[in-house]
């Protein structure tokens, strides 16, 4: 494989490390959000307005920001009846085919994405709710990590094509 496909494998597996690390992080701040909400209630008897939904979109961001490390890291869902049996060049020719089925689908989680982000942007979409949040924030973040998710699917496809070639790229 080329020096700057392998540089371009191994930055997106050090990106998708980094962004997944900041994701953990997320749902401790989800837990506190979610903590303060119970105590002002509970002890302090005041309602807040703000705290289930900053729950709710710290959850999304979680999920959001932690799909390009899941991706890399190979943890997602699979069904194995014929995969697991198969060896390391099998299993990445499956990968190979696959993961443009998987960035397809992404394209189009994409562009529904940009229009809905389009749309927000457009009238100020908020949450009809007394706190009543923008919209914009949430969505564009949806779309930066679409967009990261599609380029280590790339990098995943470079990864199994070197190794299809016969090449030992464990360290990509």
């Amino acid at each position: 494989m080329p020096a700057i496909l392998k540089g371009y494998v191994r930055f997106m597996a050090r990106l998708s490390d980094g962004i997944g690390w900041f994701a953990m992080f997320l749902i401790y701040l989800m837990i506190g959000v979610l903590l303060f909400d119970v105590f002002s209630d509970k002890v302090l008897g005041v309602v807040q307005n703000w705290t289930l939904e900053t729950a709710q979109f710290t959850l999304a961001a979680f999920y959001f920001l932690a799909g390009p490390k899941t991706l890399k890291d190979d943890t997602h869902v699979r069904l194995d009846l014929i995969y697991s049996r198969l060896g390391r060049r099998g299993r990445a020719a499956i990968d190979a085919v696959t993961i443009w089925i998987v960035i397809f689908y992404l394209g189009i989680t994409l562009w529904g994405g940009i229009s809905s982000l389009q749309y927000s942007w457009e009238t100020n979409q908020r949450l009809p709710s007394l706190w009543g949040p923008p919209l914009v924030p949430i969505k564009a973040l949806m779309v930066v990590c679409l967009i990261l998710m599609i380029l280590q699917c790339l990098a995943i496809f470079l990864r199994d094509v070197a190794r299809i070639g016969g090449g030992d790229h464990d360290e990509l």
